[in-house]
Formats: structure tokens, sequence, C-alpha cells
């Protein structure tokens, strides 16, 4: 999975249809209604952090890589244009 972006909601429709599970399912699972579901797999809003497991659960997915794809993609959205970004990613892991 690990790139230097990645498309959460494209990603979730693609498991989701590759498994052919329906939106309402999977948005039953998650706690969200279609609508929600719909506009996370059109890139219209933005998959939550508290729905990783429920994801990782409804495919079989390992928690903790999901978790740690996600983090990294989020951190790098916000923060990989700052002109110091690689430095602060290194300092972190000194600490």
């Amino acid at each position: 999975m690990s790139q230097d972006f990645i498309d959460f909601g494209a990603w979730l429709q693609e498991l989701r249809t590759s498994r052919n599970l329906s939106q309402k399912l999977v948005a039953d699972k998650l706690g969200i209604d279609i609508s929600l579901l719909s506009k996370i797999e059109h890139g219209e809003r933005q998959l939550q952090g508290h729905m990783l497991k429920p994801v990782a659960k409804i495919f079989d997915l390992d928690y903790k890589s999901l978790q740690i794809e996600y983090l990294n993609n989020r951190i790098k959205s916000e923060y990989g244009k700052e002109p110091f970004f690689n430095e602060a990613i290194e300092l972190m892991k000194i600490k």
C-alpha cells in the first residue's frame, strides 16, 4: 500500500467493490450512513482515524499497518511541503 499519498477513499471503494460488499453493509459496520461513505469514497470527505479498526476488521487487514499508513498519509499531506519537514521527521526518530 505504501506510496507518497494514498487516496484512502478510492482505496476503500476498491476494497469494497472487489469483495462485492454493498455500501450499506460497510457503512453499517462503520457506524456511518451511506451518504457519508459515498462522500469518503469519492474524496469529498476524509476517512477518520476512529474508522480504521472497523475497516481493518471488515476487510481482514492488519490494523497496525493500516494505522501507520493512515498517519503517514495525514502527516505528509498536512506538513510535507514545509521546508524543514524531513529534518523534523529525522529529529523524531532520534528522540
